[in-house]
């Protein structure tokens, strides 16, 4: 009986895959995890921590994506949520909304990790509103504003950009329940 010719060869490049697979998933889940900590932190208002927190997660989302050529797919949610931290991150330090190119994410997840964003003002705007400080509360819901204004009018098919009309639809949700707290506050 004769065995297949460069079986061998074969078996070890898919052996090598496997482990390149696994490192991703491994290092997407680490980002991910850090990205989910971090963010608790900015809200607990433990800047010192979050401070360190984004360096190690930037270090890890670099190192991903030195990683992942080849297994993209895998690493998407780590990269939106890349996203997510290090946007709120500069919004609470330095009052502005990064570019993909500054985070060097792609469009995809960098719009979906934007959209996830709205969650996370929204929860400090009811903050900024129990302590009183509507200064606060409205530069924040100025950014959800923006981010809500600048993508309503786009439309993609799921298989884009997964679960964007979700996000749409949630951002908006957000949104108006934001502007209801103001309104309430103010009033």
């Amino acid at each position: 009986m004769r065995g297949i010719p460069g079986i061998d060869r074969i078996e070890k490049t898919l052996v090598a895959q496997q482990k390149a697979k696994d490192r991703v998933q491994e290092l997407s889940r680490d980002v991910i995890r850090l990205a989910g900590k971090t963010i608790t932190q900015m809200h607990a208002g433990r800047m010192r921590e979050a401070q360190a927190s984004m360096k190690r997660l930037a270090s890890l989302e670099k190192m991903l994506r030195r990683a992942e050529k080849g297994f993209e797919y895998f690493s998407t949610q780590a990269h939106q949520e890349y996203v997510e931290a290090s946007t709120f991150y500069i919004i609470i330090r330095e009052h502005r909304l990064a570019s993909a190119a500054e985070l060097h994410a792609g469009e995809v997840p960098y719009l979906l990790g934007i959209m996830d964003l709205t969650g996370e003002l929204k929860r400090e705007i009811t903050d900024a509103v129990r302590s009183r400080n509507m200064r606060s509360a409205d530069t924040y819901y100025g950014f959800m504003k923006g981010i809500y204004d600048s993508t309503r009018g786009m439309r993609f098919a799921d298989s884009l950009v997964p679960e964007f009309r979700r996000k749409q639809d949630a951002a908006r949700i957000q949104l108006e329940g934001a502007a209801e707290l103001l309104a309430r506050a103010s009033a």
